[in-house]
């Protein structure tokens, strides 16, 4: 479990970076226009980075302490984070009064 949790975090520090660069370039969402939705992925993009980071800091105090199962538990938090960041990313799709508009702008489609 020790070499588990180990991995994990090395390997969230290394998601790290492009957790940064997500963050930073998440305002570009809003360029085709804005749907409530957005701001669901918006405000997931912002926190990723501030969610790992605690959550390392918390993991890696509970490392030191010996208590590898909350350690775990811990380092897990940011891939469910990631995992509700996708799902919100496929749920973006225009929200139904965008599909009436586009219905009454194009009615052969």
């Amino acid at each position: 479990m020790k070499t588990l949790v180990i991995i994990l975090n090395i390997l969230l520090l290394i998601g790290l970076i492009p957790a940064i660069l997500g963050a930073m370039t998440s305002p570009m969402i809003f360029d085709a226009g804005e749907n409530p939705n957005l701001w669901r992925v918006f405000y997931t993009m912002i926190a990723l980075p501030v969610v790992i980071i605690i959550c390392q800091i918390i993991s890696w105090v509970a490392f030191y302490r010996q208590n590898y199962g909350f350690s775990l538990k811990i380092s897990m938090i940011p891939i469910i984070h990631v995992i509700i960041l996708v799902i919100f990313m496929f749920s973006m799709g225009s929200s139904p009064k965008e599909k009436e508009k586009n219905k009454i702008d194009n009615p052969n489609k």
